[in-house]
């Protein structure tokens, strides 16, 4: 490299993937909401695969509704990811995709770095039940008028809102 970049503010550098999350690094993941015919979708299971449970799991033994969500492997496309994910997680294809948003912060429990795109995803076919990572149970759809409330992740208002925002 002909020129040497020397970061002062503490810009987005950073050297090559680790193993484990570490308190102050970074981590690039996506929140992937699920579409089918104009309706949402989400998926009923304990916990998104390879993630911890929310707090408010134990009021829901069936389970929690989630999106799709996990991390970028190094190198990976945007395209790519999406593929990759949305099989592995609940076993259909991607049909169309678009950004709708993008969020970086902090995470309070480790200072952690969390940047992460938003993206509107159309599947090909709606998933059905079955093990993928972690039991599905349920596959529910719904509208911006009828969000349900038991997300693992998102309260019900906050969802209802990031929808008529976004979408």
């Amino acid at each position: 490299m002909s020129f040497s970049y020397i970061w002062k503010r503490k810009e987005a550098n950073f050297g090559s993937p680790i193993e484990e999350q570490v308190e102050g690094g970074t981590h690039i993941t996506c929140e992937v909401i699920l579409k089918k015919d104009g309706k949402y979708l989400a998926v009923r299971r304990s916990s998104i695969p390879g993630h911890e449970s929310p707090p408010k799991a134990k009021k829901f033994p069936k389970g929690c509704l989630y999106f799709v969500h996990n991390l970028f492997i190094y190198g990976e496309s945007v395209g790519d990811y999406l593929n990759r994910v949305i099989k592995e997680q609940i076993g259909v294809g991607v049909k169309s995709y678009k950004i709708i948003a993008l969020d970086s912060n902090l995470q309070e429990k480790d200072n952690n770095w969390s940047f992460c795109p938003y993206v509107l995803v159309e599947v090909d076919k709606l998933p059905v039940p079955g093990n993928y990572g972690n039991d599905v149970v349920e596959v529910v759809t719904f509208t911006k008028e009828n969000v349900p409330e038991d997300f693992g992740w998102w309260e019900k208002e906050e969802l209802k809102e990031f929808l008529e925002k976004y979408d």
